[in-house]
């Protein structure tokens, strides 16, 4: 079931990351809630979507002993979230593009101005984002991670082609170790600031010498592992590698129909599962408060 699962992210050809920090005077708990529980259940229906998972970190922690790569980051420069939202290909990333419609688009674009600083959105096209292991517990993942899990993200030291296949050569390696449980790198172009503004969205990108080249989204048994992690050639490639520490993953849509927290939010599902209400999670009733959208929406992650 493993191959199934790597396969049902794997079908995505197109993937649109955009990573960023919060406004100064908003509380950062308050902008996590607001995207966890208003932005993502709205982005989460619109059709064309694969999949959306949002991220949320926490600081950037040095997690590499001995590297000789600068793994540390300034504070009022690190990420404070990343939403990774993937399609099928052009047809479906066309039909996110179009529905809905200009003035209920606009709306939820007004998020971006409510409560992002700085923002900047990557494209990863086909062989450039691949998953190559997922043996975690949840899929697809929902809260806190159980296990130590990393938003790897890495400024190149080398040309481009160069360093791509040595980031590609480095995730097969990882994903080899017993002690990874995941593992999916995404190899980044350089934002497309023409497109995003033909797009509507507010332009708020990083400016180049902040912006990073590749992603590698990676998930440990335990803090040891890091530790043994095949380095070789590292320092050659890399310049800057900063390790931002998963304080939770949402997964809002996944493999083209929005979740239960998508559509109920994080909230309801934590509830429920806590106290094990799972009558409000029968088709049944789901298909009475949110119609045709929820077809197919189920409670339990994807089985083993």
């Amino acid at each position: 079931m493993p191959d199934a699962i790597i396969d049902t992210e794997n079908n995505a050809r197109i993937c649109r990351i955009t990573c960023g920090w919060k406004k100064p005077d908003l509380p950062l708990d308050a902008v996590r809630r607001y995207w966890r529980d208003v932005h993502s259940p709205a982005i989460a229906r619109r059709p064309g979507i694969w999949e959306y998972r949002h991220y949320q970190f926490d600081a950037v922690r040095a997690i590499f002993d001995g590297a000789d790569i600068e793994q540390n980051c300034p504070a009022d420069q690190q990420l404070m979230w990343l939403s990774d939202v993937r399609y099928a290909d052009d047809d479906a990333l066309a039909t996110f593009a179009a529905e809905p419609g200009e003035q209920v688009r606009g709306e939820l674009l007004g998020d971006i101005d409510l409560i992002v600083d700085q923002s900047t959105t990557y494209k990863a096209i086909d062989a450039m984002a691949r998953t190559l292991l997922d043996r975690t517990a949840s899929v697809p993942p929902q809260g806190k991670p159980s296990t130590p899990a990393f938003g790897l993200f890495l400024r190149s030291r080398t040309a481009e082609p160069d360093f791509r296949a040595f980031i590609v050569t480095l995730a097969e390696r990882w994903a080899a170790e017993p002690g990874v449980l995941r593992l999916r790198y995404s190899l980044l172009e350089a934002p497309d600031v023409a497109a995003e503004r033909a797009a509507g969205y507010p332009i708020k990108t990083h400016p180049p010498e902040r912006q990073y080249q590749a992603w590698i989204d990676i998930v440990l048994a335990d803090d040891m592992v890091a530790s043994v992690l095949p380095m070789h050639g590292l320092a050659d490639h890399i310049h800057a590698l900063h390790a931002y520490p998963i304080a939770a993953n949402y997964t809002s849509n996944y493999a083209g129909k929005p979740t239960f927290v998508g559509l109920r939010g994080f909230p309801a599902w934590d509830a429920l599962t806590t106290i094990g209400g799972y009558n409000q999670a029968q088709p049944a009733i789901l298909g009475w408060m949110y119609g045709p959208v929820a077809d197919g929406v189920t409670l339990e992650p994807v089985a083993r």
